[in-house]
C-alpha cells in the first residue's frame, strides 16, 4: 500500500499517540486526503542525511481527533496504529513525500510477551502514571492506556523522555528490551525515587 509520508523531528511507536500542528498546504492536503478516503499517512523521524529525510520506519498513524488552536492552525491528534517499512519513495509536484509501506515488527521487544508488569518494574508504571495525571494535555489525548503492559509503558517512556531522538532510536530500535529496561530503571529511579 502507498501512503502520504510525514517526516517530523519526533518520535512515536506502536500505540502511541500525538498532536499535529499543521499548517504547510501539501500537508493540510494529505489531512484532506486521510480523512476523506479513510486512510492513515506515515509519521516518521526527519532525518537530515537521507532521501527525502525520511528514516526507514515509521508508524502509519490514524487520526482521531481535529481542532483548531488559537491562531487557527489545524490541530490533528494521532494514533500510531502499526510499525511500517518505508521503501520506494517518491516526492509528488507538491513536495509532499510518499512511499510504498510493509508491515514490520520493529521495534522487535514490543511485539514480544513483555507484557505484564513485574514487582521489579512496577515503579516504571506507577511513576508513568503520575504524569499521566498531573498532565492534562497528556492523559486527554490518550484515549486508552495500558500501565499494566511493560512494554505499553516502556514505549512511552521512551516517547516523552528529553534525550535526543538519536538515543531514542538506538534504545528502540537497536537495543534489547533488557537494556532499554535498565536505563529507564537508571533514569526513572534516579528522578522519583
Amino acid at each position: 500500500m502507498r501512503r502520504a509520508i510525514f517526516p517530523l523531528p519526533i518520535f512515536v511507536l506502536p500505540e502511541g499517540y500525538t498532536r499535529l500542528r499543521i499548517f504547510e498546504p501539501r500537508y493540510l492536503n494529505m489531512v484532506k486526503t486521510a480523512l476523506q478516503n479513510n486512510v492513515g499517512f506515515v509519521l516518521c523521524t526527519y532525518q537530515h542525511d537521507t532521501p527525502f529525510n525520511i528514516s526507514a520506519q515509521g508508524c502509519l498513524v490514524d487520526i482521531i481527533d481535529f481542532d483548531q488552536d488559537p491562531s487557527n492552525m489545524l490541530l490533528i491528534d494521532v494514533y500510531a496504529a502499526k510499525s511500517v517499512q518505508i521503501n520506494d519513495v517518491y516526492q509528488d509536484e507538491s513536495e509532499l513525500r510518499h512511499g510504498l509501506l510493509s508491515d514490520c515488527n520493529t521495534p522487535y521487544w514490543y511485539n514480544d510477551s513483555h507484557s505484564e508488569i513485574s514487582a521489579d518494574n512496577q515503579r516504571l508504571s506507577d511513576s508513568l502514571q503520575d504524569i499521566f495525571l498531573n498532565n492534562k494535555e497528556l492523559s486527554s489525548l490518550y484515549r486508552q492506556t495500558k500501565f499494566d503492559n511493560l512494554a505499553w509503558v516502556a514505549a512511552r517512556w521512551l516517547e516523552l523522555l528529553p534525550i535526543s531522538i538519536d538515543k531514542k532510536q538506538q534504545l528502540a530500535f537497536e537495543s534489547n528490551f533488557a537494556n532499554l529496561l535498565n536505563f529507564l530503571h537508571t533514569v526513572i529511579n534516579n528522578e522519583f525515587a
